[in-house]
């Protein structure tokens, strides 16, 4: 795995003396290669917040993420995690032209302590979470818990050290909707990693798993329009 090291003395202003400490941003390489990790030894995200996959159409989310597509024009999305960042570049662009912008703007933006996530953004994603749970019978919210909790402790974390991340979306009538994010949406194994990786542990501990499906970015869009025009011809 190749790694590099940058780090920038902070002056953190606080009411009591100035206090100094090292900014540390560390450059990964993933199984993908137009997908890089940058991680950082502070939380990006507020606790329980899943990662946030962006793209150009959907940057207005993250003040991050749009200074990183205004300046690094062959970044073609971007992933923020707890305490790192994946970028996903265009696939003939090089690395030495994109990896020296993506530090200079993160290292700014964690500087500045400016926003990385809008709040409307993540209580919309709570709220949506809240509604979809709450119309399963007993029984599958109790097998929807169980797989939210195999996914958070045994599957995340694995995936997050490659550099992707994987949000679970919901339980229904046998399937477990997910989405595979950062490194592993334009990855070669990322289908391997569905199907024997995340399909057989989840079949494996959880009975009544049928199947596991990615739903990528319109594909999930789509899911969702057709949950709420179903919500609202039964009201």
């Amino acid at each position: 795995m190749m790694l590099t090291r940058s780090t920038r003395l902070l002056n953190i202003k606080q009411s009591t003396p100035s206090l100094l400490r090292y900014l540390s941003i560390k450059t990964l390489s993933t199984p993908n290669e137009n997908a890089l990790k940058f991680q950082v030894d502070q939380n990006l995200l507020q606790d329980n917040t899943p990662s946030i996959q962006i793209s150009n159409s959907n940057q207005s989310i993250s003040p991050l993420a749009s200074k990183i597509f205004q300046y690094a024009k062959d970044v073609d999305s971007i992933l923020i995690g707890s305490n790192f960042i994946t970028i996903n570049k265009v696939e003939f662009a090089h690395w030495n032209q994109v990896t020296p912008l993506v530090k200079s703007i993160l290292e700014n933006h964690l500087e500045n302590n400016e926003e990385i996530i809008t709040k409307d953004q993540i209580q919309q994603d709570e709220s949506t979470h809240d509604e979809h749970y709450a119309t399963l019978s007993e029984e599958d919210q109790e097998i929807s818990d169980m797989v939210a909790e195999l996914i958070e402790t045994r599957i995340r974390p694995t995936i997050q050290e490659d550099g992707g991340d994987l949000v679970f979306m919901r339980y229904s009538q046998g399937k477990v909707y997910v989405q595979l994010q950062g490194a592993c949406t334009s990855c070669s194994l990322s289908d391997d990693t569905l199907k024997s990786g995340i399909q057989g542990m989840l079949s494996h501990y959880i009975d009544g798993i049928d199947e596991v499906v990615n739903l990528a970015e319109v594909e999930f869009n789509k899911f969702e329009e057709k949950l709420r025009a179903n919500k609202e011809s039964r009201a």
